[in-house]
This record gives structure tokens, sequence and C-alpha cells, in this order.
């Protein structure tokens, strides 16, 4: 019996590391998802540092941003010059890929066919700021080739996306603290079964932990519909 139950375990085992291992495999690490910005980024200045034609810059932004994006972009900061199409420094920055720290400040929300990169910036007090505390955001999309940059984001208050995770994980710490309070009673119903399971036929050390586990799981759900 003991050796039916193993190769159960076992057999479970192998398809959760097969099914996270392929899991990994399809999808971009964080790494590779911050060289593209940065890369996308580089394109962008590139355009400021000669004169180009409207084909150059096109082959230049293409693999990185979608036509919507490309346009408002170009919009905001090109110039058409004598010599050609150019575009200068500025202060607003409207469409540039955010000055990202890449760093633990740096988040990725993964959806879909999507990723949304954003990091909260706070306003240097010893330093002038055009600015004050704000989140930039840049949302991706899937396309045939890769990803692209398709929207841009600049506000003071947390985009919707994060008050959404910030809920979560507001939520998800009341459960953790609610489920770490029964721990205790589980422990100790576990002991209490087998103290028993000579007259019990083991029956009760198994039934105990399981009760106190619905005990649990019925608080938590309590706990979720107040915090709802």
């Amino acid at each position: 019996m003991l050796k039916h139950w193993t190769g159960i375990i076992s057999i479970i085992t192998l398809l959760l590391i097969g099914s996270t291992a392929a899991s990994a495999e399809g999808q971009d690490t964080d790494q590779e998802v911050f060289a593209f910005l940065q890369e996308a980024f580089q394109s962008q200045l590139s355009l400021g540092e000669r004169h180009h034609t409207m084909k150059e810059i096109d082959d230049i932004l293409n693999p990185y941003f979608s036509t919507e994006y490309q346009k408002n972009f170009l919009e905001e900061h090109l110039f058409n010059e004598k010599e050609g199409y150019i575009t200068y420094g500025t202060d607003f920055p409207a469409y540039y890929i955010p000055f990202f720290s890449y760093t633990d400040e740096t988040k990725i929300v993964r959806e879909e066919g999507t990723i949304t990169v954003y990091e909260f910036f706070q306003s240097e007090e010893n330093m002038p700021s055009l600015y004050d505390d704000h989140y930039e955001y840049v949302k991706l999309k899937k396309n045939t080739s890769g990803w692209e940059v398709v929207e841009y984001g600049f506000e003071y208050e947390a985009p919707d996306f994060v008050k959404d995770i910030l809920s979560l994980n507001e939520n998800q710490n009341e459960t953790d603290l609610e489920g770490a309070k029964y721990e205790p009673l589980l422990t100790n119903l576990y002991s209490f079964g087998y103290i028993f399971s000579p007259f019990y036929h083991h029956s009760y050390a198994i039934k105990a932990p399981m009760i106190a586990s619905q005990m649990i799981q019925e608080k938590q759900h309590q706990s979720f519909l107040v915090a709802r």
C-alpha cells in the first residue's frame, strides 16, 4: 500500500515539475522584458542624433512600437526641418519609454497576451523636479513577431491595475494571518488524534486535521467576504 501511494506521489510531482518548466520556457523573463524596453528607448533617442527620412524613422521604430504608438510619439516630439526629421530634448517626455530603474522597483504585470511594466517615481527633495510623486508605465502586446509597446501612462494616483494588485495583496495578507491563528489548533488535533489512535484505528488521527482544515477554510471565506 505504501509503495502504491509513493508511486502516485512521484507521478504527480513529475507532472507538476514538467508543467512548471514548460510554463517558464514559454514566458519571457524579467531581464528579457527589460532588455527589450531599453532597446526601444535607445531607438527613440537615436532619432535625435541626426536628421532622418520618414522611411528611416519607420524602420527604426517598427520593431518596438505599434503604429498608433509611433504616431503619438512623433506628433509629440518630431520636427520637420530642411535637412530632414529630427527630435530634440524635452522636459515632457510623453511616449518615451520611462526612465525605469530596472531594479526591484520596476514591476511587471503579466496577463494573457500583454505585459505592463510600471514604477513609482518619488520626487527628489534635494533636487528641483517638474513632477511630484507619480507612476509611469508602458503596456506591451504580443504580435506575430514578438512584443510591441502599445500604451504609455503617467498618473499621480495609483493606476487601476496597481490598485487591484494592492487590494489582492492586502486580502492575501489577511487570509494568511487568519490561517496562522489556527495552525496551533491543527497541530494539537493531530497530536490528540494520535493519542487515541489505538482505540480508533487511526480514524480520528485522519478526521481531526480534516475538521480543523474545514474550520480554517470557512473562517477564511468569511474574512474574504468581509474584505470585499
